[in-house]
């Protein structure tokens, strides 16, 4: 088998994509480790997270949203190429654990990932953040809940709104299906851009239990 990126031969055929061509993704140097945007200041948590703290406590992105890996999440998500989700969820899985050796953060408790809605589910066949979210539940060795969250019904298209309309549209979209008094959970998403999304699903975690909500993501856009 051969590396994804460079078309080279891989030593561990599973592995997707060869150690040379993860140490030449595009790197986000120095992020807030909660909202994972880039700033300027020595401390961890930027000041937009010290104005206004989201509902999650940790967000870890391979990378930022453009190729190579923008051309693999498109093929995943829209040519069915369902091969590179464990090359990609290894990418996802590695960048959790430099962040875990940098700052001791803990495993959670459960995995769970973003809910896809339902037209888009029965126009691609799977669930592209469930995909991602099994194999790192596996490494982890953590209870793996794909249908905790459950989406309602949404007229609007996310992707066609403004940052102000994305907030609002989302702020009552998602509901946390079981009671998770005193857990850590663990959401996957491939993409997060405005973090509307994990916010208000975060937020619906916390009300059903959660002590602790981590985000870890392929990409984090960067606005």
């Amino acid at each position: 088998m051969r590396c994804m990126l460079c078309n080279m031969p891989l030593y561990l055929p599973n592995h997707g994509i060869c150690n040379q061509c993860i140490k030449n993704l595009p790197k986000l140097d120095k992020v807030c480790y909660r909202c994972g945007l880039p700033h300027s200041l020595v401390t961890d948590i930027c000041y937009r997270c010290r104005e206004k703290k989201p509902y999650w406590d940790d967000l870890v992105a391979a990378s930022d949203y453009i190729n190579p890996l923008k051309k693999l999440i498109h093929h995943l998500k829209f040519n069915q190429r369902i091969e590179v989700q464990l090359a990609l969820a290894r990418l996802m899985f590695l960048a959790w654990y430099k962040r875990r050796e940098a700052m001791g953060i803990s495993k959670p408790d459960l995995v769970t990932c973003v809910p896809l809605h339902h037209i888009r589910y029965w126009s691609r066949g799977f669930n592209q953040a469930q995909l991602l979210a099994k194999p790192i539940a596996k490494w982890l060795n953590r209870d793996f809940a794909p249908y905790l969250l459950g989406r309602k019904s949404q007229a609007v298209d996310q992707k066609n709104l403004s940052l102000e309309q994305r907030s609002f549209n989302v702020e009552k979209l998602f509901i946390c299906k079981q009671n998770i008094a005193n857990k850590s959970v663990m959401l996957i998403d491939d993409i997060v851009t405005s973090g509307n999304t994990i916010n208000a699903i975060s937020k619906q975690l916390k009300n059903r239990g959660a002590i602790r909500v981590q985000i870890i993501c392929l990409c984090r856009t960067v606005l």
